[in-house]
């Protein structure tokens, strides 16, 4: 240890811990044992940067006005889905998932925008 200052010491008849600011020191004179367990150093450097994940996105384009827009996808499973009117102004819809690849959304009223799922 290079501090050897004491901060802390508490004795009993078995133990005697001793704290300094890199170390805490645990001796047992009965039974000849010495604990040391030290600080962790400081942090190390930054490692390299990973290659980025695949980024899965479909943006499916509604032309004609409909309450109820098919979106076939190729992301399989269920993804997140927010949909926008051609003002871009999120829509809210009832979102029934189909099987892995399709989607089916049902609006209130007819309107055309986008769908974006990931």
């Amino acid at each position: 240890m290079t501090d050897t200052s004491v901060y802390t010491t508490v004795s009993t008849n078995v133990v005697t811990v001793t704290e300094t600011p890199t170390s805490v020191l645990i001796q047992s004179p009965d039974i000849n044992n010495t604990v040391e367990v030290l600080s962790g150093g400081p942090q190390g450097p930054r490692g390299e940067p990973g290659e980025p994940g695949p980024t899965q996105r479909h943006v499916h384009t509604q032309l004609a006005p409909a309450s109820t827009w098919t979106i076939n996808h190729t992301l399989e499973g269920k993804p997140s889905i927010t949909v926008v009117d051609s003002s871009d102004t999120v829509v809210i819809g009832d979102v029934t998932y189909i099987d892995d690849t399709q989607i089916v959304v049902s609006f209130s009223g007819a309107f055309s925008g986008y769908a974006y799922l990931t």
